[in-house]
């Protein structure tokens, strides 16, 4: 366990402690500690510390749902805890494009998908076909090059049809004026 694991739970376990006690002011004050830590994790993009908030968070908020019989000051700091882990998880999906080297490295999914959309563009179930790749596999890889900047996609109807971003055949994409 980390100093920071530490630090956490102990923060956790005091606020179960201080709402078991009706000490609302000491609760609040756990509170916007594990609040401001949270927010600087999220903002600094420390993944690690952000992992620990999320599952202490969840243990505190799962401690403190799972009693009889919460009063109305209690439920409010549950509500607090769940709107910390809800920025917590939030923060934690966004997480920064992987690298277009490592996306496009052969044998990856994200390598098939690109090698199809050169022949042109594509909608999902013509890149399942075209790639032998799953559904699955397809609907991984396409959000992770999209945010690679390496494939733009736009919707056609129903469909959404994907095509390589920059020097790739837009024969299919809208034009530019938006239409």
């Amino acid at each position: 366990m980390t100093g920071f694991d530490a630090a956490i739970r102990s923060l956790t376990d005091g606020l179960l402690a201080a709402i078991e006690q009706d000490r609302w002011r000491e609760a609040d004050a756990e509170l916007d500690t594990l609040a401001q830590e949270a927010m600087a994790a999220a903002l600094q993009g420390r993944t690690d510390e952000m992992e620990v908030i999320a599952r202490l968070t969840a243990r505190c908020h799962t401690a403190l749902a799972l009693r009889e019989g919460l009063s109305a000051e209690a439920m409010h700091r549950l509500g607090q805890l769940r709107t910390i882990a809800v920025m917590v998880a939030a923060a934690r999906s966004r997480r920064p494009p992987r690298p277009a080297a490592t996306l496009a490295g052969d044998g990856t999914p994200a390598a098939a998908v690109l090698a199809a959309l050169r022949r042109g563009p594509l909608t999902g179930q013509e890149l399942v076909a075209a790639t032998g790749l799953s559904s699955d596999a397809v609907a991984r890889a396409l959000p992770e090059l999209r945010a690679a900047g390496l494939v733009r996609s736009w919707p056609a109807g129903r469909l959404t049809v994907n095509a390589l971003a920059g020097d790739g055949d837009g024969s299919r994409a809208p034009d530019a004026g938006g239409g």
